[in-house]
């Protein structure tokens, strides 16, 4: 499996001889058609339907929740914590909000947790830290925002990934939008003066999982 950071909360996962985006609001020129496209929620900078409509093709599938389905009605719903199987491929729908703000309520934000290869992946959406993390298991990688204001600031993160112990995480949902400057580099200081998790950008190249 190959997963690239396009910017934001934006990626590509290369698996099984599909293509899968999550959030496709950053995509570079000429990208690969979607077999798969996953959206966390509906708001412009994750739901770009004029993104989606240059990498979708005949048969693309995608997912998200019934709020956002609201705004794309081809979406297929997978509520929280159910499981839909895409020829080998698992889709896990998993809680993502703000506890103490207004930006994203509960019900708003599907993260995804995607099963391939025997590994597992798990995108968090626009989330703070969340009770809900606990029930999160074997994760290979994790897409954590690190940004602030609108989700969980790098201490945040860095109090997820130690509840998740992923063997991976890739920052995601920063320097992109006023209000979200963090530094990768002092993400992945902190990171390594509390674990043995590995911080991979994943910008500009795939990484292998």
């Amino acid at each position: 499996m190959k997963i690239q950071w396009l910017g934001h909360a934006s990626f590509r996962i290369e698996t099984k001889g599909k293509i899968i985006y999550i959030d496709p609001y950053v995509l570079p020129k000429n990208s690969p058609l979607a077999d798969m496209i996953l959206i966390t929620h509906d708001h412009f900078d994750h739901l770009d339907i004029g993104k989606i409509g240059e990498i979708r093709k005949p048969g693309t599938i995608f997912i998200g929740n019934e709020k956002t389905a609201r705004s794309f009605r081809e979406i297929t719903v997978v509520d929280y914590w159910k499981t839909k199987d895409f020829n080998g491929i698992k889709v896990t729908a998993v809680p993502g909000y703000n506890p103490n703000k207004k930006f994203h309520q509960k019900g708003d934000v599907s993260g995804f947790v995607l099963e391939s290869e025997g590994k597992r992946i798990y995108h968090a959406g626009d989330t703070d830290l969340i009770p809900e993390m606990n029930r999160l298991e074997n994760i290979d990688v994790a897409l954590l925002p690190i940004g602030g204001t609108y989700t969980m600031d790098m201490g945040e993160a860095i109090e997820a990934a130690l509840i998740i112990r992923p063997g991976t995480v890739i920052p995601m949902h920063y320097n992109t939008i006023q209000g979200t400057e963090a530094n990768p580099e002092e993400f992945r200081k902190m990171l390594q003066g509390r674990s043995d998790i590995v911080m991979e950008t994943a910008y500009g190249k795939s990484i292998e999982v």
